[in-house]
C-alpha cells in the first residue's frame, strides 16, 4: 500500500508504547487513526497529544462481540478501514505449573483471539474493495521455544503461524498481511504485567532495546513496501535465520550461551 494519505486505520493497544508509536507515525503520513485499547483515560490522552488525525475507540479486546462493534463504529466515524495493525498483547513469565488458569485464557485472548477476530472484522471490507493491509506484531518468543512463558510462546508461534497463513488467504483479492517482529522495545512491558525477568532468557543482553519510535517506524515502512515479514534489528534477524535454518545446531548454541538459562531456580 504505496499510497497512505486519506486511509482509515485501527491501530490496538495505542494508549502507550508500541501502539501510541505506531499510530504517531501513520498520522504523520495522513492517516486517519483510530486507537483501541481498553483504557479510556489514557486513549484520550495519546489522541488529544496526536491531535486531529486520531479518535479514541475504548475497547476491551478480549471480548469479539465488542471488538465487531468497535470496528463498525470507527467505520460510521471515519470510513473505510484500510490498515489493522494488530498489536494488543499480555503474558506471564514464569513456569507453567505456577501460571494460574486465568493467565493462561489472558495470554490466548491478547493477542492471539483479539487479532483473528479484529482481523475477521475488517477483512469483508478490504477484500469487497480489494485494498487493505493488516499488520501482526510479534516478538522473539514467536520463533524461539522460550522456557519459563510457555502460554506466551505459545500464542506468540500462532501469530506467526496467524500472520504467514493470511497473508496467503487473502494476498489474491489485494490485501497485505505483515509481520513485525523487533527485539525488546522500551514500553514498560514488564513493569505493567506480570512477567518477571529473572525468569526470561537472557537474551536481550544479545540485543539492543529498541525505542517505539524506531519499531513504528519499521511498521510503516512494512505497511508501504507489503513486506511479508520484518525482524529487527539485524542481530535478532541473523540468530532467527540461524535458528530457522538448523534449528537443532541453533539450540544447542542458544543453551551453550546460557541464554536459556534463568535467573531464578526452577522449582524441584
Amino acid at each position: 500500500m504505496r499510497t497512505l494519505e486519506g486511509k482509515v486505520a485501527i491501530v490496538t493497544g495505542a494508549s502507550m508504547g508500541i501502539g501510541a508509536a505506531i499510530a504517531e507515525e501513520l498520522a504523520r503520513e495522513g492517516v486517519q487513526v483510530a486507537l483501541v485499547a481498553r483504557g479510556r483515560e489514557a486513549l484520550e490522552a495519546e489522541a488529544a497529544k496526536i491531535g486531529a488525525s486520531a479518535r479514541s475507540y475504548p475497547c476491551d479486546m478480549s471480548d469479539p462481540e465488542a471488538i465487531e462493534a468497535m470496528v463498525a463504529h470507527v467505520e460510521r466515524d471515519l470510513g473505510p478501514v484500510a490498515i489493522l495493525v494488530n498489536n494488543v498483547g499480555a503474558g506471564t513469565f514464569k513456569p507453567l505449573q505456577q501460571i494460574e488458569q486465568r493467565e493462561i485464557a489472558m495470554t490466548i485472548d491478547l493477542p492471539l483471539a483479539a487479532a483473528l477476530h479484529a482481523s475477521r472484522a475488517v477483512l469483508p471490507g478490504m477484500v469487497r474493495r480489494r485494498e487493505g493491509h493488516i499488520v501482526n506484531m510479534t516478538s522473539p518468543a514467536g520463533y524461539f521455544p522460550l522456557p519459563f512463558m510457555v502460554p506466551y510462546t505459545a500464542t506468540r508461534h500462532a501469530i506467526v503461524g496467524l500472520s504467514t497463513s493470511l497473508r496467503e488467504e487473502v494476498g489474491r483479492y489485494g490485501v497485505g498481511v505483515s509481520l513485525v517482529c523487533p527485539s525488546e522495545v522500551n514500553t514498560g512491558y514488564f513493569e505493567r504485567n506480570d512477567a518477571d525477568m529473572g525468569w526470561y532468557p537472557r537474551m536481550s543482553s544479545w540485543f539492543p532495546v529498541l525505542e517505539p519510535e524506531a519499531v513504528a517506524r519499521r511498521t510503516v515502512q512494512a505497511i508501504r513496501r507489503d513486506q511479508r515479514e520484518v525482524i529487527f534489528p539485524w542481530q535478532l534477524a541473523l540468530v532467527t535465520w540461524l535458528h530457522r535454518r538448523f534449528p537443532v545446531v541453533g539450540l544447542r548454541l542458544l543453551k551453550a550461551f546460557g541464554l536459556f538459562r534463568p535467573r531464578l531456580t526452577p522449582p524441584t
